[in-house]
């Protein structure tokens, strides 16, 4: 008896930390929405749901970091440590007309997951310079990060309006309407990505994610033989085509 109950203790302990390791590692913009994790129920009754942030998966763009879950105010985080960070700060500050300098600030604690200082620059760089596509994607990345879904919106939104057609800032302005359970308009503006760039895999995967979660069977369909023909060996296309073969 004790130790079935030790063993079960463990199991619990140990499934708490994996857990706690993906959803730490698998959050941020960039990320392909997995499909394979999705709840498919039909979008009935207010039961379809966001994923969380420990289903979300999928290649980053270059530079990108995973969430390491810094505070807002840089306490506890690498940040507060950091040499290249305070004195990235510290130039900032002191120059707060200088546009390099805050953006510049905005890379670095966002390199460093800190992710509230990131936003706090970067959005001193956008207020110096409203139409800068770099500074506010750098903008929206930053409170996407921190969760904060809504507010990653209109800077992606500006963004595009600086750069229509970049498919990665699309399909990153898709997943703030994903998380938020809006299944149809992240569809809409993943379709609008793969119109700029029909073998952009990330935003066909994400394409087959919103729909199964909204039971749309031939939508879902769609998107998973075009990602399949973009890439047979996609290591989800076994278990996508199990959960479309499960929707009525």
């Amino acid at each position: 008896m004790s130790k079935n109950i030790i063993y079960c203790t463990l199991g619990t302990v140990l499934g708490f930390l994996i857990g706690f390791f993906i959803a730490n590692t698998l959050t941020r913009p960039g990320a392909q929405v997995a499909a394979t994790t999705a709840a498919t129920a039909p979008a009935t009754g207010g039961e379809a749901r966001p994923l969380g942030p420990e289903e979300l998966g999928g290649e980053l763009p270059p530079n990108h970091p995973d969430v390491g879950g810094a505070t807002a105010g840089g306490g506890g985080s690498a940040a507060a440590t950091s040499p290249a960070a305070q004195a990235a700060m510290d130039k900032a500050d002191r120059a707060p007309k200088d546009f390099a300098a805050q953006l510049e600030a905005a890379r670095v604690f966002y390199g460093l997951d800190d992710f509230g200082k990131a936003a706090l620059y970067a959005g001193r760089a956008v207020e110096l310079q409203p139409k800068n596509f770099d500074a506010l994607v750098l903008a929206g990345n930053a409170k996407y990060d921190a969760g904060d879904f809504a507010a990653a919106e209109p800077f992606y939104e500006r963004a595009l309006e600086v750069k229509p057609d970049s498919p990665d800032v699309r399909t990153d302005y898709g997943n703030t309407f994903f998380n938020r359970r809006d299944y149809q308009r992240a569809i809409a503006e993943y379709r609008k990505s793969v119109a700029a760039d029909p073998a952009h895999e990330t935003s066909w995967k994400n394409i087959a994610a919103a729909a199964l979660n909204l039971g749309d069977k031939a939508t879902a369909a769609e998107a998973v033989e075009r990602l399949a023909a973009l890439n047979p060996q996609n290591p989800e296309l076994g278990e996508m085509r199990e959960k479309l073969e499960a929707l009525p």
